[in-house]
């Protein structure tokens, strides 16, 4: 049995120091739109995209009986940002202020050039003081649009645009308005049309478009979701971690890829559509295209890498059915639990940042989806601030797995009067195994012992450190979050008291632990050494995290200290039965 305890701590010290180690096209038909020489991409694609292109025409979704068109890969990702024919017309600034959002159109492209979280501070070392958090980088932009109409992708992200204003406000008394950008193409033939509509209390953007003037028939949209977010965060090389492009497949499966791993120059089509959403996050921050329940989805996300660090440019293609436009949501802001998961509507916009590794996942994603709810309702309806919040969570673990603590204990008590009988058994059988294996058996049910019933609830408590362990690696609502001397809750504490407090709880309960116990130097060593490895990995670790766990600990003392007492007890009556069994020179089987 300490044999399994030790193998146990082990693998947890293991999996720890690992995740902080590792943490770092048909024929156009009669009445097409005529494709203007300075608007169509041309070029032949290089042999080694032949491949990307080929997938993704496999995941396009189908419009009809044909596939959507997919643009070429030359044409339609390796210029992103550097549109063919740029209008030399002024492009003008058209600004959409709400109680969340601050964000800056152009007319140029219809294109979104500035997105200000104004609830959330950015912290990078050049931020002033009350300066907003900005997704957008400078000069990059997001949406920007091109239309696939047969062979022809026409290019519409370097075009100037009319607006039908150049400044919206909401307020109380205006909580939604929208925005209705226009292009009439130079032929006079066809004009395209794109709205965006806003909310007061909403990091959602509605998407509707159409191309008018080409008839009855289908078309695809392709949408820039830009070359990655800026980072707004104290460790940027932190932040770019976790800067990854993100996609969930209808049937369910999100893919992650870390936009460092896509090479420079390399074209990637992301595995698993049509997609539900297509994403691209960091640590905390998130832009999410989300295709509506009711329309199409998305067909493909390109990526093509960039040689600039942690950049790669994304599009997004959407079929528009014929007969009808395009249209989708766009979530830009943070990853807040409630509101992505109110997005998504069961489709996991939530675990647009997947919690844990692959092989956790089902375990740590319902954990960490109860552990939030708690944690936020202990919040919002508690009034209580988060340090306070982490505090009470702690001890309320450690009062509702009281009893199986207690069990437990009771348990390793049972264990221990039994103990001179089974070295008894161990002496007498040593050269039958086999016989060993039944007799010690038979003695564990004569007495009630259940030989796991002391390992089992001990390790209860590790998948809800994992998960918290997880949560503090990005959840917004920690983010830069006082509590008493700590400046943030998801950094660690820079005077490393509480990992040196936690270090001292578990020093505490683990000595008070093997008080009334024959302790071996095994145990002993562990004493010593446990809480001294703890307290050097965790000191880096968020302080929320250390203040979870130290808190956990301090609140188990005056149990341990009453386990202790009955340990104590049941080592007396032990000591008794072992005397007697030495007395009784004739009973030395120790099976009856």
């Amino acid at each position: 049995m300490e044999k399994r305890v030790v193998m146990a701590v082990v693998l947890t010290i293991g999996v720890i120091f690992l995740s902080n180690f590792l943490f770092p096209s048909p024929e156009a038909p009669p009445g097409q739109m005529a494709a203007d020489s300075a608007l169509v991409d041309g070029g032949v694609p290089p042999a080694d995209f032949a491949t990307a292109e080929e997938t993704t025409r496999d995941t396009a979704t189908r419009v009809g009986d044909e596939p959507a068109a997919v643009p070429d890969p030359e044409s339609g990702v390796d210029s992103v940002g550097e549109p063919a024919g740029l209008s030399e017309e002024p492009a003008d600034t058209v600004t959409v202020t709400t109680d969340l959002v601050r964000l800056r159109f152009s007319t140029r492209g219809a294109s979104l050039m500035s997105a200000e979280l104004l609830e959330y501070e950015s912290y990078t070392p050049n931020g002033t003081e009350d300066h907003p958090a900005q997704l957008v980088r400078e000069g990059d932009r997001v949406f920007g649009y091109r239309v696939v109409i047969g062979g022809d992708t026409v290019r519409l992200d370097g075009q100037s645009f009319t607006v039908d204003r150049q400044e919206l406000t909401l307020s109380e008394n205006h909580p939604s308005d929208s925005l209705v950008f226009r292009y009439a193409f130079p032929s006079g033939a066809a004009e395209f049309v794109v709205t965006y509509g806003f909310e007061l209390d909403s990091y959602l953007v509605d998407v509707s478009g159409r191309v008018e003037g080409i008839g009855d028939r289908g078309y695809s949209i392709l949408t820039s979701l830009g070359q990655g977010l800026r980072t707004n965060e104290k460790s940027p090389e932190d932040d770019f971690r976790q800067l990854a492009y993100v996609v969930r497949g209808q049937s369910g499966g999100i893919e992650s890829v870390n936009l460092d791993k896509v090479e420079p120059g390399a074209l990637r089509t992301a595995d698993g559509g049509p997609f539900d959403w297509v994403a691209v996050r960091n640590k905390y921050f998130v832009i999410a295209l989300v295709s509506r329940e009711d329309g199409p989805a998305f067909g493909g996300l390109l990526v093509m890498g960039e040689p600039a660090a942690h950049t790669a440019r994304m599009v997004a293609s959407q079929p528009a059915p014929a007969g009808s436009g395009f249209g989708f949501q766009a979530y830009m802001g943070p990853q807040e639990y409630g509101r992505l998961e109110a997005v998504g509507r069961s489709r996991d916009l939530e675990h647009v940042n997947p919690y844990g590794w692959r092989w956790m996942r089902p375990i740590i994603r319902p954990l960490v989806g109860i552990v939030m709810v708690i944690l936020e309702w202990m919040h919002n309806f508690l009034g209580l601030a988060y340090g306070w919040v982490l505090i009470v969570f702690g001890i309320s673990m450690r009062v509702v797995l009281f009893p199986l603590y207690q069990k437990s204990m009771r348990s390793q008590m049972a264990q221990m009067q039994v103990q001179p009988l089974m070295k008894e058994l161990q002496a007498k059988y040593k050269d039958e195994p086999q016989k060993l294996q039944s007799e010690m058996m038979k003695l564990y049910k004569e007495h009630n012992v259940n030989p796991l019933g002391g390992c089992l609830p001990m390790l209860l408590p590790m998948p809800i450190l994992f998960a918290l362990f997880f949560v503090f690696q990005s959840t917004i609502e920690f983010r830069g979050v006082p509590f008493l001397w700590l400046p943030d809750l998801s950094l660690k504490d820079p005077f490393y008291i509480i990992p040196l407090l936690m270090g001292a709880s578990m020093f505490l309960l683990s000595w008070i632990g093997q008080r009334g116990m024959e302790a071996n130097a095994q145990m002993k060593m562990m004493t010593y050494m446990m809480p001294a490895v703890f307290t050097v990995m965790f000191a880096n670790f968020p302080s929320g995290l250390n203040l979870y766990y130290a808190t956990s600990n301090l609140a188990s003392l005056p149990q341990q200290l009453y386990l202790s007492k009955e340990r104590k007890a049941a080592k007396r009556k032990a000591d008794q039965y072992k005397a007697k069994a030495r007395k009784d020179d004739g009973g030395g089987g120790g099976s009856g």
